[in-house]
């Protein structure tokens, strides 16, 4: 999506991406100065010097990135107005939220967008996550632009989406890193813990919630497949969560994924080492779920529905119910009818479809079983069931 117009009197050059150039470019674009708790600058240089030196950017990718980074210093700036003039922001209660996660692929996207389809909870819809903050030319052309994108991950503004949009805002999110090769910035964040940066989206729900008049007893419907590895963070985050755990073989998502983000990189460069990026995939998810599997064992699975991609696929309507038998809510009848309706509405394919080969990346059944081998021998009903 495009970000307010750009300030720059020419077009930014690579040389341009240092941190002080975005601080005032976002100044300047919405009149704005005080940023509150610096603390978020250092990513945001780490991720700097890693596009200035390993993305290989081409010019539509240091166009692409210079909006999106003043989009999201310029949210930031003005969710610091609206936090000091309405300090009753941050008394919003965000209560028994059903939060959704599980590797990329796993059906996580269709469940929430069919949760949130329920008149009687919260929608994250993708122009709120971009723009919590409205700003002028909020409105993108995704579709039209980036279709081969649009197939692998359908993203639409008045539909639902991951909350990491919200968490790009602290530049302390392992997305960053898949989205754009940024090493450095990927080396940074290991081991770097979570808690404020979750503690900062948490305040942007209540920021849209406030904008909303309140919960009035409407649950969150939230996913992010980048939860999957801080399982620990989001249990403490929102502890009254109902979480569910989406499961597919991973053999059936990494490759699935690395097209994904080779598409997605192919539109801000001129080449994607495709057996690095395969590697990448792999060893990153496989690390991500043993964090998972540590934090249940530490945490216990009492709060976490178990839910196999299949069921999502083929009875989505048993599996909300099971969803909302564990958050104790019922389904209305208006609550059936919209979800009905969005599942018609939204066949497989809607947005194109595509292929991919493990092959391409670098990767085979065997690499991708050693690496997951740990949550294979887990949830070995869940992941390999045909």
């Amino acid at each position: 999506m495009n970000a307010a117009p750009m300030t720059t009197t020419a077009m930014p050059s690579l040389d341009d991406f240092q941190p002080d150039f975005f601080l005032a470019q976002a100044r300047c674009a919405t009149g704005l100065d005080d940023y509150g708790d610096l603390d978020f600058v250092e990513g945001l240089g780490v991720f700097l010097k890693d596009l200035r030196e390993e993305a290989g950017l081409n010019a539509q990718g240091v166009m692409a990135q210079y909006h999106d980074l003043v989009r999201l210093l310029a949210n930031r700036l003005g969710f610091e107005r609206d936090l000091k003039n309405h300090p009753e922001i941050l008394q919003e209660r965000i209560e028994k939220p059903i939060i959704i996660m599980g590797l990329p692929r796993s059906g996580t996207s269709k469940l929430q967008r069919m949760l949130s389809a329920d008149p009687d909870v919260q929608r994250l819809d993708m122009w709120r996550m971009q723009f919590p903050v409205p700003l002028p030319g909020s409105e993108g052309m995704l579709r039209d632009q980036h279709p081969d994108i649009m197939a692998r991950h359908p993203m639409e503004a008045c539909e639902p989406d991951e909350e990491l949009w919200l968490l790009e805002m602290t530049f302390e999110t392992w997305m960053a890193s898949l989205k754009s090769r940024a090493p450095n910035h990927r080396r940074w964040l290991e081991g770097r813990p979570q808690k404020k940066p979750y503690a900062y989206m948490r305040a942007l729900l209540q920021y849209l919630q406030w904008q909303d008049g309140g919960g009035r007893g409407k649950p969150w419907i939230m996913k992010s497949v980048i939860h999957i590895g801080e399982l620990a963070t989001v249990l403490a985050t929102f502890p009254d969560a109902t979480i569910v755990h989406c499961h597919r073989d991973p053999k059936s998502i990494i490759g699935s994924f690395a097209s994904l983000i080779e598409a997605s990189r192919l539109s801000q460069c001129d080449r994607v080492d495709l057996t690095e990026l395969g590697e990448d995939c792999n060893r990153f998810w496989a690390g991500e779920m043993n964090r998972n599997l540590d934090a249940r064992k530490l945490s216990g699975s009492e709060r976490i529905l178990d839910i196999h991609y299949e069921d999502i696929r083929d009875n989505p309507e048993q599996v909300i119910t099971k969803i909302y038998a564990k958050a104790g809510r019922e389904i209305t009848p208006a609550a059936t009818e919209a979800l009905r309706a969005y599942s018609s509405a939204r066949p497989i394919g809607y947005f194109g479809n595509y292929t991919y080969n493990l092959k391409h990346y670098g990767l085979t059944a065997d690499k991708i079983e050693s690496a997951f081998a740990r949550y294979l021998d887990t949830f070995p009903d869940l992941v390999e069931r045909r």
